[in-house]
């Protein structure tokens, strides 16, 4: 008797197996950016990439985040050209140098020639300051703060790597300009508190450096760093103080009060989609995304576990249900597809979705829903009538429960260092090696080439270190080596 022949699994229902994530970090993110739908690969021009819906929503939610908290500190957002004629690109001089290898240019319009070529904006100080420079003109124009959501353009030499390192930059960038050098040293803190609010929001932890590789222009940068399941630093974004090494070269002058004229002072800071990237990494399991409920396109998955019998009655239960959901300004999904309730579970676990209901013919008898957390994968049966509160408080849970469990494996991946033997012994491990610093930008760059990993550089928030320098001064700084991208 020939058996009879089984019908083929619905691509839904045969999903791709994943590479275990602290086995192959490296393989794991690229096939989760691909199979979540973040984002697509496969245009034809390399470190460019498409952004698919479920990608583009979670990081324009992370945006509106950020935008929310620069209007409520008085920034006021803009847009600028995406074209800088080349003179003024070449007006401040460090600045040209420091972006020479990566600008993209444009050099005709159409078939003909450019009288001056343009560049696609490596970052937009050159052409926000030429505006100012028209805008500003006496202490009550002052302060300026502006801010714009958009697209930077920069030729990485290097090994593209998708949302971390590429040629099409999605990003928010700030601008300001004050009447003092002390006015412009508060606002590198306050662009600095906006961000660690930022990055609570998004769960991600960061450690706070001052860096001796200043963004070109600047007189002085922070940058926070997160650790990535490998290993490697990943710097998040930059706040620099510009001082007047922009306002002199463009003539952005203001007149005070008393009649005098200056130069403006000057702070930038910025943030990219690696905020993106982050989230991935830092939260992710072999399950896929796990997301923030802050910032999570769907917040809440109903699936209905669906027979032949009774089918109608628990869609209609389920409809009901997210309706009533649906009031509380929650983003609720309901999964209504044809295919089996395992794979919508593996589909909504994908897609890192913060919290699932399941209801079926036995909840209804009982009153009850199933609900599963993504983050534990905790499963608990609910009482229906209870369950606007329940989800309330879990939302909260579950983003504190994300920020104290990335918090902790961040720190494990810090390791003190006393020595550089101790250094390239943490690296080896995987980890980011702190070491008491002198402050000697020699000496970092003699650890930098001894342990072939990169000076981060030192906390930005210390007050006194009290130890001796691997090399054996006093140190006055706690420094950071690590690996990065």
């Amino acid at each position: 008797m020939t058996a009879k022949k089984q019908p083929e699994k619905s691509e839904e229902e045969t999903p791709e197996a994943l590479t275990a994530r602290k086995e192959e970090f490296s393989e794991w993110y690229h096939q989760i950016i691909k199979v979540a739908d973040i984002i697509d690969q496969r245009y034809p021009l390399q470190g460019f990439l498409v952004y698919k819906p479920y990608g583009y929503e979670i990081f324009d939610r992370i945006l509106r985040i950020l935008e929310d908290m620069l209007a409520k500190t008085g920034h006021k957002k803009v847009y600028f050209p995406a074209l800088i004629p080349e003179r003024l690109l070449g007006k401040e001089a460090s600045h040209i140098a420091g972006f020479h290898d990566q600008v993209f240019w444009v050099t005709k319009g159409g078939a003909t020639d450019l009288a001056e070529h343009a560049a696609l904006r490596p970052t937009s100080e050159t052409v926000m300051y030429e505006m100012l420079h028209l805008w500003i003109r006496s202490w009550r124009d002052l302060p300026v703060k502006i801010h714009q959501s958009t697209t930077v353009w920069r030729y990485e030499t290097k090994h593209t790597r998708p949302l971390i390192r590429d040629r099409e930059i999605h990003w928010n960038e700030t601008h300001t300009s004050h009447a003092t050098a002390e006015e412009a040293v508060a606002q590198v803190k306050e662009g600095i508190r906006i961000y660690q609010d930022l990055f609570k929001a998004l769960a991600i932890p960061a450690i706070w450096l001052s860096v001796a590789d200043v963004f070109a222009g600047a007189e002085s940068a922070v940058e926070p760093y997160t650790v990535l399941p490998d290993g490697r630093g990943l710097e998040m974004g930059s706040v620099n103080n510009l001082g007047q090494k922009f306002s002199k070269p463009f003539d952005v002058k203001f007149k005070r009060a008393d009649g005098t004229e200056d130069f403006v002072y000057q702070t930038c800071y910025g943030v990219s989609e690696r905020m993106l990237a982050a989230i991935v990494a830092v939260h992710g399991d072999d399950k896929g995304l796990v997301l923030p409920p802050e910032i999570a396109p769907i917040q809440v998955v109903i699936v209905p576990i669906l027979f032949e019998k009774g089918k109608e009655t628990v869609l209609e239960h389920a409809r009901h249900l997210r309706d009533k959901l649906v009031q509380t300004g929650w983003r609720i999904h309901l999964d209504e597809r044809e295919i089996s309730a395992g794979a919508k579970f593996y589909d909504w676990e994908l897609r890192g979705v913060p919290i699932r209901i399941e209801i079926g013919p036995r909840d209804i008898e009982r009153k009850t829903v199933v609900v599963v957390r993504r983050d534990t994968g905790e499963k608990v049966a609910e009482i229906e009538g209870k369950i606007i509160s329940r989800i309330t408080s879990l939302l909260t849970e579950i983003q504190s429960s994300l920020l104290a469990r990335a918090d902790a494996y961040h720190k494990s991946k810090i390791a003190p260092a006393k020595s550089v033997k101790e250094i390239a012994a943490a690296l080896k491990k995987g980890m980011i090696a702190q070491f008491a610093w002198c402050g000697d930008i020699k000496c970092a760059a003699n650890t930098e080439k001894e342990v072939d990993a990169h000076f981060l550089g030192y906390e930005w928030s210390e007050k006194n270190v009290s130890d001796v320098c691997i090399c054996g001064k006093p140190a006055v700084h706690t420094g950071y080596v690590g690996k990065t991208y």
